[in-house]
Order: structure tokens, then sequence, then C-alpha cells
């Protein structure tokens, strides 16, 4: 898997720009990197994991960089505007349902 966050630049979203075309090409951005199912199920930390085997907490951690990663490229995407209404977003499923794109 490429490391797209470091490797290719992304640009700004515009309002000018077409919301049906963003939305598939973000998509498509995010599942070529295998982060999109992250967006589409959502990542929830659980509250105790005291008692978790080492293959669940690798699971649990591969998840959550997933969702750093993802949220760290729809802030790249956003201009000012969009990133005030996300920038409080936990989740990169939240704040993909805040922009509702």
């Amino acid at each position: 898997m490429v490391n797209l966050t470091n490797s290719v630049p992304l640009s700004k979203l515009t309002k000018a720009v077409n919301y049906d075309n963003r939305s598939l090409k973000m998509k498509a951005l995010l599942d070529s990197q295998e982060n999109w199912e992250v967006v589409e199920n959502g990542h929830v930390e659980p509250k105790n994991n005291t008692n978790w085997a080492n293959a669940q907490m690798t699971v649990l951690q591969k998840s959550c960089r997933k969702d750093k990663a993802t949220l760290y490229i729809l802030y790249q995407d956003m201009n000012e505007f969009d990133f005030e209404k996300i920038e409080n977003a936990i989740t990169s499923k939240e704040a993909w349902d805040i922009l509702d794109v």
C-alpha cells in the first residue's frame, strides 16, 4: 500500500467544486488506500480492552491507524470553511457524515 499521506499532494477543495465528483474521487482515493471501510463502518474505541489478546489489540491498533490516516486525508482535502465544520470530528466517519458528501 502506498503511503498517500506523505507521497501524493492533495489539492484543496474549493467552493466551486462539483461535490458529486469530489465525493466519488475521495471514495476512490480512500478505497485505493484500503481505508474506505473505516469511513463506511466507522471506528469505535472500546471502553475496556484490558483482557484482550495480542491479536485483538493488533486489529484495534490497525483500525485506529486507518481511521486517523483517513481523517488526515479528509483534512487535507478541505478548504477553510469545510475544515471548520469537521475540525472537532473524532473519527473519519463522523467527519464524512458532517460533510454529507
